[in-house]
C-alpha cells in the first residue's frame, strides 16, 4: 500500500469517527459537545482537503476520496445545493472505478448505495433525509478504523 493510500484511509478513518461521536452527542442533546465535535470535524475535513491538494493526484481513488470529502463537508455545513452537485461527482467516479474494474461480477459497496441515497434525499430537497443516510450508514459501517470506500473487488 503507498504513503497516499494509508494517508487517506487514515483520514476518512479520522472523519469516520468524527462524525460517529459528532452523531453521539446530538443523540444525547449534548450540545456543548456537538459544537465541540463539529468544530473537530471540520477542522479534520480542513487537514484533509489541505492534504489532498499537496498530493495533487489525478488517480480515481484520490478523486473519489477529495469527492467524498467534499461531500462531507457540504452535507454538515447545510449546503444542500453543493452537496447534491458533489453526490454526482462521486457517483461518476464510482462509475468511473466500476468501469476499470474488471471483474466480471458487479457488486454494488456500501458507499455507492450511501451515496444514492444521499443523492435521492437531496434531490428531493430534503437535506435532513441525507443527513438520516449519513447516520444511518456510520452507525451500521461506522468504525474507529477502516475506510468508507470498499476496496475489494
Amino acid at each position: 500500500m503507498s504513503s497516499v493510500a494509508s494517508t487517506t484511509d487514515s483520514a476518512l478513518a479520522t472523519l469516520t469517527q468524527d462524525m460517529v461521536v459528532l452523531l453521539k452527542a446530538l443523540a444525547s442533546g449534548d450540545t456543548t459537545s456537538a459544537k465541540t465535535d463539529l468544530t473537530k470535524l471540520k477542522s479534520d475535513l480542513v487537514a484533509e482537503e489541505a492534504t489532498l491538494a499537496e498530493q495533487a493526484s489525478t488517480s480515481s481513488s484520490n478523486n473519489l476520496t477529495k469527492d467524498v470529502t467534499s461531500l462531507l463537508k457540504d452535507l454538515t455545513s447545510g449546503d444542500a445545493t453543493a452537496a447534491k452537485a458533489d453526490a454526482t461527482t462521486v457517483q461518476a467516479d464510482l462509475k468511473a472505478e466500476d468501469a476499470s474494474d474488471t471483474s466480471s461480477s458487479k457488486v454494488t459497496s456500501p458507499l455507492e448505495t450511501l451515496i444514492d441515497q444521499i443523492s435521492t434525499s437531496l434531490s428531493s430537497g430534503s437535506t435532513q433525509g441525507a443527513l438520516q443516510a449519513l447516520a444511518s450508514y456510520l452507525v451500521l459501517n461506522g468504525q474507529g478504523t477502516g475506510s468508507l470506500v470498499n476496496t475489494i473487488a
